[in-house]
């Protein structure tokens, strides 16, 4: 949510539909949140591919978004200050208690797009960039229940494709 709230104009690219992800909102002292400049980790700084479904809704957020200090697409007006990822989670929290929805936070969003990115057959490899992940392990750990669910479908494109070899052999 920190990376999110962190965006700014110049960080959307729609011609190339690239989000790139530099910043993110930190605690600083006196728990205080503030603008950092670079992400938690080097491998945070990423770019991320922008899908039909999200360029709307960013498009709509930056024409909408409130002029501030930091160029954010995201703020705070009321406050004049960033948005904090605890706020997003009580407002988040909030929406789906209303919706009767059972949700122990706005991080949740996290592991369901990456584990419909795992379901949607999205590499490995890939998904560690996109989540900024700093190694592969990490993204494998995290996600191994989803990996190991997909088995018996793995088998099934296995054994689709080496029937598809042993036919092209015949037939040459």
């Amino acid at each position: 949510m920190g990376e999110i709230n962190a965006l700014k104009k110049e960080d959307i690219d729609f011609d190339r539909s690239i989000i790139h992800v530099r910043g993110t909102i930190s605690k600083g002292l006196n728990e205080r949140n503030y603008l950092k400049d670079s992400t938690k980790t080097d491998k945070g700084i990423r770019e991320i591919p922008m899908n039909d479904l999200v360029r709307p809704v960013l498009e709509e957020a930056i024409e909408k978004a409130p002029r501030n200090k930091y160029g954010l697409i995201f703020y705070d007006t009321n406050k004049k200050d960033v948005i904090a990822t605890q706020q997003v989670n009580c407002y988040f929290k909030r929406l789906c208690h209303k919706a009767n929805i059972d949700v122990r936070g706005q991080h949740a969003l996290r592991h369901t797009f990456a584990t419909r990115c795992i379901e949607a057959g999205i590499p490995a490899v890939v998904l560690k960039e996109w989540m900024g992940h700093t190694n592969i392990h990490i993204t494998l750990d995290t996600y191994a229940d989803v990996f190991n669910r997909m088995n018996n479908e793995a088998i099934k494109m296995f054994e689709k494709y080496t029937c598809a070899i042993k036919y092209v052999e015949k037939t040459t």
